[in-house]
């Protein structure tokens, strides 16, 4: 997965999302010495703390009261249960 950022600031459909989904999941397998997080708490622990750092940041280029927080929360729980 190179150039992740701008592959990032491409998605803009469904498709593309779960696209990039796939290809984040191939590059742990292929790659997993590149991950920080090796485990699914792990890397739970490190978006929330991304969140809370980045959002405090000067950089900070995310409108965080237009999230829907909701759907970005269905999605991850589904990943617990759908086969």
């Amino acid at each position: 997965m190179d150039h992740i950022p701008e592959q990032i600031e491409e998605i803009d459909s469904k498709e593309a999302f779960c696209n990039f989904l796939m290809q984040l999941a191939a590059d742990y397998r292929k790659k997993p010495q590149e991950w920080e997080s090796k485990t699914v708490d792990e890397v739970m622990e490190a978006m929330a703390s991304w969140i809370e750092d980045y959002s405090a940041s000067p950089s900070n280029d995310i409108d965080w009261g237009n999230v829907r927080y909701s759907l970005l929360a269905k999605i991850l729980y589904m990943g617990k249960l759908y086969e």
